[in-house]
């Protein structure tokens, strides 16, 4: 099987439900999230005004949002058009990664976008909930898929089923493979945005409701530290795989928009919160911004120079462990 899935497949089947329900997904999010955010159809405003009036202390700023939802929209059509396609919508990534989830991601992403556009904004933190669940699900599915497959890849190496040279593909879509930019980029990117959306939801949510903003501060000061160790535990972990680079830089650049926008805070927030408070906020998410962006930056130069060193000394990249020589996966 491993060398059957590294080799490009002759045989091809027809696209099946998944590829479809993918392309069908996204262009109801994508038209839906248009027709809200930009058009205002949806409660007759459009998202940015509705945002500057629940505005609170992990929101970033706007043009923050245009260019990470660009950003998401074009990957993920680049995505439903690359699926349909022989080479890509039988790919463990596409059949295995995604399944049915992807739809279940996009029917959220439209439930948000109509409810967060008539203010009902309970539906819209459910809605967002679950966007968030079925983005991370795909995340930990297709992750559970590379996992396997470089696994498959060391081990037919090692028992000489294939050599490195008879690689032809890899399934496991490593980056910067044009694989990778396809069938795991565009998830990543999703999912690191709505990781920090989603307690600003919360307090979106806090702010409707009229309650203490004491209770907006405490969503704040947990979810942006909970987001960076996350993070960081992605930009730190040795194995196949790893590290992982797009979700914690699209959870820096919330953090950084998030500082930028308490710059110069809007006259809701200082009607609710007094200087400190502001100054811790954007002192926090400047912090955590700052330092996933060096971490990232320092961690991909290390592994870069420590690549090149085993190159440059020809050393066989094995790892020993209990006497016996396994093949060593970069990082």
């Amino acid at each position: 099987r491993a060398k059957r899935g590294k080799k490009k497949r002759e045989k091809q089947s027809k696209a099946n439900v998944n590829n479809l329900l993918n392309i069908v997904g996204y262009l109801l999010s994508l038209v839906t999230s248009y027709l809200g955010g930009v058009a205002g159809w949806f409660g007759g405003v459009p998202n940015s005004e509705i945002s500057s009036k629940y505005q609170t202390l992990v929101t970033p700023s706007s043009a923050y949002f245009g260019y990470i939802w660009a950003l998401i929209f074009i990957s993920q059509g680049i995505f439903a058009v690359a699926q349909l396609l022989p080479k890509y919508r039988e790919q463990p990534l596409v059949q295995n990664g995604l399944g049915s989830i992807y739809f279940l991601a996009c029917s959220a992403q439209t439930a948000w976008a109509i409810t967060f556009g008539y203010a009902i904004m309970p539906a819209a933190f459910v809605a967002m909930c679950v966007l968030c669940a079925a983005l991370l699900n795909i995340l930990k599915r297709q992750w559970d898929v590379v996992f396997e497959e470089e696994n498959e890849i060391a081990t037919a190496i090692r028992l000489g089923d294939i050599t490195e040279e008879e690689l032809v593909e890899n399934s496991a879509a490593p980056p910067p493979s044009l694989a990778y930019w396809l069938l795991r980029f565009p998830f990543a990117v999703h999912a690191g945005w709505i990781a920090p959306a989603t307690p600003l939801m919360l307090s979106v949510l806090l702010v409707y409701q009229g309650v203490d903003p004491t209770y907006e501060l405490w969503v704040a000061v947990i979810s942006i530290p909970l987001l960076f160790g996350g993070c960081m535990g992605l930009l730190l972990r040795e194995e196949s795989g790893a590290p992982v680079y797009t979700f914690p830089g699209v959870v820096a650049y919330a953090c950084i928009g998030i500082c930028w926008e308490l710059q110069a805070p809007a006259y809701s927030i200082l009607a609710r919160h007094d200087d400190a408070t502001i100054s811790l906020m954007k002192n926090l998410s400047g912090f955590c911004g700052a330092c996933l962006l060096v971490v990232m930056l320092s961690r991909s130069i290390a592994l870069l120079l420590r690549d090149a060193w085993l190159k440059w000394n020809h050393t066989d990249e094995t790892l020993s462990i209990d006497g016996e020589q396994y093949p060593y996966v970069k990082a």
